[in-house]
Parts: C-alpha cells; sequence; structure tokens
C-alpha cells in the first residue's frame, strides 16, 4: 500500500468516527428529552410566568452536559440540569423528579431555574412531601 492509500483510509475512517460519534450523541440526548421527567420539567418552567420573563421568550431547550456530575438518572430517580437560552440570558433548568416504581408515573419534586445573568435561582416547584400529587 502507498501512503497516499493509507492516508485516504485515515481521513475517511475519522469522518466516519466523527459523524457516528455526532449521531450516537444526538440519539441519547434525543431519547432524554422524550423522557417522562423531562417533558414534565419544561412544561412546568413554560407554565411559570417570572421563570419565562427572567430568561425571556422565546425560550429554547439545549443539549444537556451529559458530563455534569449532577445530572443523575436510574429508575426511581432523575436529576437533571437543563440548558435554557431565552432572549435576555441563558440559565440552567435544575430538575429532580422520583417514582416508586417502573409501572408509576414521575412525579417532579423539585424544579429551579437559575439564572445566569445574576446566579438566581427561581423556585417552580418545591414538593417536599412524601405523597404522589399529579402535575
Amino acid at each position: 500500500m502507498t501512503v497516499e492509500i493509507l492516508k485516504k483510509c485515515a481521513v475517511y475512517g475519522a469522518v466516519v468516527a466523527v459523524v457516528g460519534a455526532a449521531f450516537c450523541h444526538h440519539r441519547i440526548q434525543a431519547n432524554l428529552a422524550s423522557m417522562d421527567y423531562y417533558k414534565k420539567s419544561v412544561d412546568e418552567f413554560r407554565k411559570h410566568p417570572v421563570a419565562v420573563e427572567a430568561v425571556g421568550n422565546p425560550v429554547r431547550f439545549r443539549y444537556m452536559n451529559l458530563g455534569r456530575k449532577d445530572i443523575q438518572v436510574d429508575h426511581e430517580r432523575a436529576q437533571i440540569v437543563i440548558p435554557v437560552r431565552g432572549s435576555k440570558t441563558t440559565g440552567n433548568l435544575f430538575s429532580f423528579a422520583t417514582r416508586q416504581s417502573l409501572d408509576e408515573q414521575w412525579v417532579l419534586k423539585e424544579l429551579e431555574l437559575e439564572v445566569e445573568s445574576d446566579k438566581k435561582r427561581i423556585t417552580i416547584i418545591k414538593n417536599d412531601e412524601d405523597e404522589v400529587t399529579s402535575s
């Protein structure tokens, strides 16, 4: 094999690896965004006028940083951080949800928006009770 052929193989291999990694990252993010705890967090945020006004309409939700140590999800607990971008500023939506078993619905226990520009936190949901409430 010549050096030119090896160079082409290396370039094509690198392109395939980068495209494959980007596709996998997108699929993981799409899967997380389709989960009930994520959807409930976004819905409750959108219903809270003070939180929406703090970042400014229109609001967009960006990919989660999966390297964050405060993102933890298992079968009964979901603690996620959703990056938010509005017309005024950006922020992070901190969500904590639980469920008793796999066949039960997720219940939002805490939902807070941290506004990037002034580092203040706006509490959207704070449910310290152990009883299951529907939202």
